[in-house]
């Protein structure tokens, strides 16, 4: 085990005394903007010129990107449309629910005569909506490595983290596919406010924050009554009896969305709102919710409160039904503390856990001058020399997905068919049922996992984060040494061929040295991954631990051979490479 998986193993990098030269840039620039270099890129984007690539990457739809979106368009599942989906997920429901009531009432009659049948596995529409998260996920995973549109990645990622679901919630594992297919990746390049209108419709959002059972407190009349009995009845498949004998529902206002809508999406936690206008928010999206059949959003006008409301001093006069809502997300996508919140996240993310208060004012200007352009925010940003400051180069911690993904792209990897599973759990439900808390004992078991299995163990289960607030951009999240000797393992099993669906090639790195001049091979092999020089103690570990029979080569008298896939992964290992 390599000596630097201790509380050290990644302190922040010292500060340089003098500017980034162009491929520190460069560097840089990948591994903020995009998921690391492969190969060569480094040198590649240097001598095209770093702002030229990232001016180039602000226009996305200009780039080529055949590979990524073919290997995407090739996984079956999230190509479904959002109703296949949502309809699957009801009759996994139902499904259930009617083998719970058969043996319940098995039970109750003591019908226990014969031995109990083998379970039959999953069903068919459990599969098809398990398998839709697991490719969703191997989907982020092949654009990651594959995509030329690394900044749309990237955003993607941010965007989504910030206006996190979780799919362990009922359908909102149906619906988190469209929430960031449809909803998340379409809007992240034009104005903020249709992005936020977006996620105020998506029907993740409303189920995963509760605002789809908001409504003005009332009863429902008998009409009303018998029409949500016909809806339940077709989604869980009760008797007309079971359905009588359930209690009346009651309909009542939920504030869950509202909070979150100022507290994490727009204003931030000190803008100064205060409870009662949480309560007028929710008050104004009363009445946004589902509709049944499909799991579409619907807006229900005779669930709306249509009294006045008071939000932030301006008055929305009473009887402006779905119109309440709209002019909330105006009010607040525009406000002064909306523009200093996403500055903050935004600098937060891609320069410094604590970013330059002056840089969050210029990138908050920019937001508000362009009206929430968020093409031009993300310029601003960018290409601002701050984003470029050598104490901010190495200075974040990678996430796990940003450490395998990048391990992925800095390696050369290329992604292969998984043969020799089990049938009875195809694979990607197996990797969405890791993603969800669930079948660790089968992931335990598996001889080699894949790279999505591997990113759990990291610590990073993505669609499966529970909190609203998203994965934490403070780098100490991932700094503990049990996660680091995860990522140690990981690395050593991706390098030595027992990721179950990756491969690698490492002598690729050697830039034609021979493995048998170990100082010579290590130091070109960092130099294919690194912008800098290896940290001297860094290099003296992975001389002494990647040679292969190095002690009884020198009592020989002939050179040390290294180990070329140890050495690839103690550098993936290393505390150089945990940092971006």
């Amino acid at each position: 085990m390599a000596v630097w998986l201790g509380s050290t193993a990644v302190e922040a990098a010292d500060t340089p005394a003098a500017p980034l030269n162009e491929k520190e840039k460069a560097v840089h620039a990948l591994n903020r903007l995009g998921y690391g270099p492969r190969p060569g890129e480094a040198d590649r984007v240097a001598e095209l010129g770093v702002e030229k690539w990232i001016r180039a990457q602000l226009e996305p739809a200009a780039i080529a990107d055949e590979k990524a979106s073919a290997m995407v368009a090739e996984l079956g599942y999230i190509q479904k449309s959002p109703k296949e989906l949502v309809q699957a997920y009801q009759a996994e429901i139902r499904a259930r629910l009617q083998a719970q009531r058969a043996k319940t009432a098995a039970d109750d009659e003591m019908k226990k005569t014969e031995p109990a049948a083998t379970p039959a596995g999953p069903s068919e529409s459990e599969l098809i909506v398990a398998q839709a998260l697991g490719e969703l996920h191997h989907a982020k995973l092949v654009r990651a490595v594959y995509s030329e549109r690394q900044l749309e990645q990237v955003l993607v990622d941010f965007w989504f983290n910030h206006f996190n679901v979780d799919a362990r919630k009922q359908q909102v594992r149906a619906t988190v596919v469209s929430h960031e297919q449809d909803v998340i990746r379409p809007n992240i390049w034009g104005n903020f406010r249709d992005l936020l209108g977006a996620t105020a419709k998506s029907p993740a959002m409303l189920v995963y924050l509760d605002n789809w059972r908001s409504s003005v407190a009332y009863e429902p009349g008998e009409i009303e009554a018998r029409m949500a009995r016909r809806i339940q009845k077709k989604a869980t498949g009760m008797s007309d009896e079971e359905l009588a004998a359930q209690p009346r529902p009651t309909r009542g206002l939920n504030e869950n969305y509202g909070r979150e809508l100022m507290e994490l999406h727009t204003l931030g936690v000190d803008a100064g709102y205060t409870q009662k206008d949480v309560q007028e928010v929710a008050r104004a999206f009363t009445g946004w919710t589902l509709m049944p059949p499909t799991g579409a959003f619907e807006f229900r006008q005779r669930w709306h409160d249509r009294g006045e409301k008071v939000i932030l001093g301006k008055r929305l006069p009473a009887g402006g039904g779905q119109k309440d809502g709209d002019q909330v997300l105006d009010l607040l996508a525009t406000h002064p503390a909306t523009a200093r919140h996403l500055a903050y996240k935004l600098c937060q993310r891609f320069v410094a856990d604590a970013p330059p208060e002056d840089l969050v004012k210029r990138v908050a200007g920019a937001f508000s001058k362009s009206g929430g352009d968020l093409r031009a925010t993300y310029e601003a940003l960018f290409l601002d020399p701050a984003f470029f400051a050598p104490q901010h180069f190495g200075a974040k911690t990678k996430s796990p997905f940003e450490f395998a993904a990048s391990s992925l792209r800095a390696s050369g990897a290329e992604f292969v068919d998984v043969k020799g599973l089990p049938a009875r759990v195809p694979l990607r439900a197996l990797e969405a049922g890791a993603l969800l808390g669930r079948g660790q004992d089968r992931m335990a078991r598996a001889p080699r996992k894949t790279v999505t299995m591997h990113v759990v163990e990291m610590g990073q289960a993505n669609y499966g984060w529970g909190p609203p607030t998203g994965f934490p951009e403070d780098s100490s999240t991932w700094v503990n040494s049990g996660a680091l000797v995860s990522r140690l393992n990981y690395a050593l099993a991706l390098t030595g061929g027992q990721v179950a669906d990756a491969r690698v090639h490492p002598r690729a790195l050697l830039g034609g040295k021979d493995a048998d001049m170990a100082a010579e091979a290590v130091d070109a092999m960092a130099r294919s991954l690194f912008a800098r020089p290896l940290g001297e103690a860094t290099r003296r570990v992975i001389l002494a631990q990647g040679g292969a029979g190095a002690a009884d080569s020198m009592s020989a008298g002939a050179p040390p051979v290294v180990d070329v896939p140890k050495v690839l992964a103690l550098m993936l290992g290393a505390p150089e490479f945990q940092r971006r």
